[in-house]
């Protein structure tokens, strides 16, 4: 079996690990925001006679959440390698569930994070549609949506109820909750720039949460992202997501927002259903494959 020196890409060998990785004609572009954000820890690669031959991308995220890219080489015994290091290295940082996706032409690029223990488990719809006409449904039920400050950490009492009890039975790739504890999953939304909170009322009532990161794009204009809207189970089923997503439309176009984007498990119907009603458009879709590691 051929044997490869594994470890994390030094500086000079990230512009050659991100041309495997991604192939495309801004990897220098890459390199300089990985050199910049001091990631070149996860970046992990593998060498033969002195070149990389390999490469795999891994992010440990707050809340006991990984992501990894599919890991690129000359070889599959070469991307195996790195695909071990890169969970070797995710495990070390307290992760218990990482993520990698794929679109329809990168399903070949998943072999090697299958044989590390990655496993087919959903896919992503991307969707997005213009905020302009998001007018609040004057037929359906009324919600207030409350603006909390997301600065304090960790969050306050009422905020972290409410994102757990959100989180019960939810269609939602249910198995990245699975096998992390409430303070795991509450860290997770804790950290983001950008990001505004607010708490959904119905009738005096704290019924669910909503959290949209706000996006400038390249041309200049501002966008959002619906990062999350979770609703309690016993709210579930009345209107209230569809009025709390009409509310963040009616605001965000009201603010200057050009758009709202957000991505859905296929397998959670009424939410799919729900995005469709309000004029949302898929423009892209990920299978997502998933690693659990126990804690």
């Amino acid at each position: 079996m051929p044997r490869f020196d594994v470890s994390p890409a030094a500086p000079h060998e990230l512009l050659p690990a991100c041309r495997l990785l991604f192939n495309a004609p801004n990897s220098e572009g890459v390199r300089d925001r990985l050199l910049s954000a001091g990631a070149s820890s996860n970046v992990f690669v593998a060498r033969a006679r002195g070149r990389v031959c390999a490469a795999a991308l891994a992010q440990a995220l707050p809340g006991a959440i990984g992501v990894s890219c599919p890991p690129r080489g000359d070889s599959s015994e070469a991307e195996d390698a790195v695909a071990n290091a890169a969970c070797v290295w995710l495990r070390g940082r307290g992760v218990k569930v990482c993520q990698a996706f794929a679109l329809a032409d990168e399903l070949h690029l998943m072999k090697s994070l299958e044989r590390v223990g990655f496993r087919y488990t959903t896919q992503l719809a991307f969707l997005r549609r213009e905020t302009a006409g998001g007018a609040r449904d004057e037929y359906g039920p009324r919600v207030s949506c409350e603006p909390v400050p997301l600065s304090d950490s960790p969050l306050s009492v009422q905020v972290r109820e409410v994102l757990l009890a959100t989180h019960r039975a939810t269609l939602d790739c249910p198995e990245l909750n699975a096998p992390r504890t409430a303070d795991e999953i509450v860290a997770g939304f804790e950290v983001a720039p950008n990001r505004e909170c607010r708490l959904v009322y119905h009738e005096g009532r704290c019924v669910g949460v909503l959290l949209l990161d706000l996006l400038d794009t390249d041309s200049g204009a501002r966008d959002a992202e619906l990062s999350y809207l979770g609703i309690v189970p016993e709210a579930r089923g009345h209107g209230l997501g569809r009025a709390a997503l009409a509310f963040a439309l009616s605001t965000l176009s009201d603010a200057g927002a050009g758009a709202l984007s957000l991505s859905v498990d296929m397998r959670n119907t009424p939410a799919a259903r729900l995005y469709a009603r309000l004029g949302f458009a898929e423009y892209e879709r990920r299978g997502v494959w998933l690693a659990t590691w126990p804690g």
